[in-house]
Formats: C-alpha cells, structure tokens, sequence
C-alpha cells in the first residue's frame, strides 16, 4: 500500500517530529515514496539521532525559527507526529525574534484539550502558508486492521470488558479528555487523563499490586479515536512498548479502532502479544456503534 507522493521526486516534506518510533517510520514511508523528508525535533524528540535525515532540533523558544527553517527549505507539505509529553509555557521562555512575533498567537493555541490545541496549531500553520496531512496518507501501512488480529480471540469476559470500555472511551473521547480506556466485566478501572496511555497502565499496575484489582479479573485496554477527532492529528496507536506496559498492568486484550489507529510495526507488535497471551482487536466502525449502544458484538 503506497503512500502519497510528492508532486516531483525530492519535494520536501515537513515532518515534526516528537519522541518515540513513529517519526522514524514516517520519515521512511516518506523516502520510500520519493519526498525529501526535512525533520523537526521537538519535545520527546530533541535528543533522537536523525542523522543521515536533513533537519534539527528546535526548543519551544524557538519555535519560530522552526517555521523559518522549513520555509527556506522548501517545505509546503507537513506531517506531525510522535510523542510530545510536555505543553511549551512560553511565558516561562526566553523566545527568539522569530518566535516572540508570533507569540500572541502561540499562546492561544496551547490552551484547552488536545483536540482543541492541534486543531487551532493546524489552522496556524495552514494560515504561514503550509498543508497539513496525516500520518496514513504518507505511511497508510501503520493503520490498524479490522478484525482480530492475534491467533486467540477475545473471550467471554473480556468481550464484556471491550463492550464497557469502548462506551466509556467514547464518552471520554467526547469531552476531548483522553482516547484510552482500561475496564473489566463488571467496571471501568482507569481513564486516560493528560498523563497518557504509559502512565495510565503504570497506574494500573500499582492498582493491581495493592490488590484493589482482583487476581482473577481479566482488564482489557480499548484507544479510539475522539469522535469529533481531526484524523490527520494524533491518531490512537500501539507499538511493542504498549504491549509490554499493558502486560505488567495485567491487561489480556487490547481493542483499537480499525482503519482510524495505527500499529507501529504491527509484526513486532503481534509477535510480542502473543509472547504475552494478549488478544489484540481492530474495532470496525459498526462495532463501536454497537458497542457504545450497549450491545454485544460479533466476533471479527
């Protein structure tokens, strides 16, 4: 499945780039396809070693120079992507030139959810005369599969648990909170907040420890996409981290939105559920309205 391409081989392609191994498939995809991708480090991604890809790392005070530097690089086409785990305060910072002309508007956008946020970033940059597009259209391999995609399917209990959980996702989800959601059978035990999916499951697994999740009480872990969710932002994703961070929380399966999340490096991932005799599902659209209704679901 190939990527988008660029209008003539070498176009430059904007990727910027926060922490985790998402960019890095990205800037692949896009060389595959023939862009000249031009990285941006930001956030999670300052100290990742993208040599051999030409670029840099921008500081939040510098934000602006970013946005210079990828003009004077030719880039008219842009992709965001990767972790970015901490919101720039630009009140705090010592800003350059470039960035402190912009600021005014810099400190707009960083208010409210991370909807809210990406959606006024995106409209921003479309404004210094750059378009936005998704991770998929570069990369359309990372999305998610429908159906289950491990050899053990979900069973009873935790059919149950993807059917609460997914309720309780969407509902998060609707008040731009979180896109995770952990519950068993009988009760939803954690939703993701600001903190993330990682920290999330690490609280999990400390509510296991302590006993306050039985031994005997299969948790499952559902990522959907909000539903008012710009999809070329942020999409829900699990990589091979995900799967370790949900085995030490005690998590038996795991139910992700089909064809609107992305798996990173879905061979790695499979292969490490298993290891883990963790069920891995690609929610279709139907089946999340079924399940956000209440009812049960047909197996993929």
């Amino acid at each position: 499945m190939a990527g988008l391409a660029p209008d003539r081989p070498g176009d430059a392609l904007g990727l910027v780039a926060g922490g985790g191994s998402l960019p890095r498939l990205v800037a692949e995809a896009a060389r595959r396809s023939g862009w000249r991708p031009v990285v941006v480090r930001i956030g999670d991604g300052m100290a990742d070693d993208w040599s051999g890809y030409e670029g840099g790392a921008f500081a939040w005070g510098r934000t602006g120079d970013a946005i210079a530097y990828m003009k004077s690089c030719g880039v008219r086409r842009m992709v965001f992507c990767g972790t970015v785990s901490h919101r720039p305060d630009f009140r705090a910072l010592i800003p350059s030139f470039q960035t402190l002309i912009r600021l005014p508007a810099a400190l707009k956008i960083v208010r409210g959810g991370d909807d809210r946020l990406l959606r006024a970033l995106s409209r921003y940059m479309e404004k210094q005369g750059f378009e936005m597009i998704a991770v998929q259209d570069i990369a359309p391999s990372l999305l998610t599969p429908c159906g289950t995609l491990t050899r053990r399917a979900p069973g009873r209990d935790e059919e149950q648990a993807l059917t609460l959980a997914t309720r309780a996702a969407h509902r998060l989800g609707a008040l731009d909170i979180g896109q995770a959601v952990v519950a068993s059978a009988d009760r939803v035990v954690a939703l993701e907040g600001i903190e993330g999916t990682r920290e999330m499951l690490l609280r999990v697994a400390d509510l296991k420890t302590r006993g306050r999740i039985g031994r005997s009480e299969r948790c499952v872990l559902v990522k959907i996409v909000k539903p008012t969710q710009d999809e070329r932002f942020d999409l829900p994703s699990i990589g091979d981290a995900t799967i370790a961070e949900a085995a030490a929380a005690g998590i038996s399966a795991i139910g992700i939105t089909a064809g609107r999340s992305l798996v990173l490096g879905i061979d790695d991932v499979l292969a490490a559920a298993e290891a883990k005799d963790i069920a891995i599902v690609g929610l279709d659209d139907s089946q999340e309205e079924t399940l956000d209704n209440g009812g049960e679901r047909n197996r993929p």
